[in-house]
């Protein structure tokens, strides 16, 4: 296995910092992994375990820094740097990321692409490939999507996320969307009014995985998924299992046509000390 660091642009010009794992024999064939919520491409220790198991099946793997990158980040673009991070992103701009990377890995050659997305990055992955349906991507793995919505329920108290919504409605209507308002789910404490608004509130542009709807829910966008999905979560999930563990599975299989969902025991969401069962589930179902 060979290793590089690459320097990849968004569609709007955003640079996107990542490394891109080769095995040691040519391929045309890639793996593009879409890191989580306030994320970054190095800091899940199952990466390195995948990036073995996949460059051993003679995959390439590509795990880059997207604009959601840690809370908030000075990025690049062009000389100059803007300041986002996923304390300020929309998550509608995943496009854009996403978009500038499968560009990038087509231009080296690579036209077989599987999709792949953990916890936050499932729903960037997801609404992708629906907006696009790229052709190029033959296959989607989703490492522990949540409900975002009621993943914000179930971690903040009743009054803060009453005043979460009063205050971000309240600042999205003066039109000061990036004004930072308290939120307690993330590490900092902290959020932009239109990222919370839009992208976490019931009804918003990234609610369309919604456990809460209960196993017979109907999701648009996941019933436009026509290829073949991996799903991957263990049972000891805090922040997939917002509803029971056999409600989650069979409202993903109800709206996912082609869906094959492994379950790891015992496993968080992180995947502790499962990175190698981990790497051989997905291996195991490649093809």
């Amino acid at each position: 296995m060979k290793q590089e660091l690459v320097r990849i642009n968004s569609i709007d010009g955003i640079e996107q910092p990542g490394i891109l794992y080769t095995p040691n024999e040519n391929t045309n064939k890639i793996i593009i992994h879409v890191h989580g919520l306030n994320g970054n491409f190095y800091e899940n220790r199952f990466l390195d375990i995948l990036a073995k198991s996949y460059t051993d099946k003679k995959y390439a793997f590509l795990t880059f820094n997207n604009r959601g990158k840690d809370f908030i980040a000075e990025l690049l673009k062009g000389d100059d740097f803007i300041v986002i991070g996923g304390s300020l992103e929309r998550f509608k701009d995943c496009l854009l990321d996403i978009e500038g990377v499968i560009n990038w890995v087509k231009t080296k050659g690579y036209s077989e692409i599987i999709l792949e997305g953990h916890s936050y990055g499932c729903n960037k992955v997801l609404y992708y490939y629906n907006h696009k349906k790229n052709e190029s991507i033959k296959k989607i793995v989703l490492l522990a999507p949540c409900d975002i919505p009621s993943e914000g329920k179930k971690f903040l108290s009743k009054e803060e996320y009453d005043i979460a919504k009063e205050e971000s409605t309240k600042l999205v209507n003066e039109g000061k969307d990036n004004e930072l308002i308290n939120f307690s789910v993330m590490a900092n404490g902290k959020i932009a009014a239109g990222t919370y608004y839009n992208d976490f509130l019931p009804g918003g542009e990234n609610d369309f995985i919604k456990y809460s709807d209960g196993k017979n829910g109907k999701s648009e966008i996941l019933n436009s998924i026509d290829i073949p999905t991996l799903i991957v979560f263990g049972d000891s999930d805090e922040c997939v299992l917002t509803q029971p563990i056999d409600i989650v599975k069979e409202y993903l299989n109800n709206n996912i046509n082609n869906c094959n969902i492994q379950i790891i025991d015992g496993a968080d969401h992180s995947y502790t000390n499962k990175y190698e069962e981990l790497g051989k589930i997905i291996t195991n179902n490649m093809e």
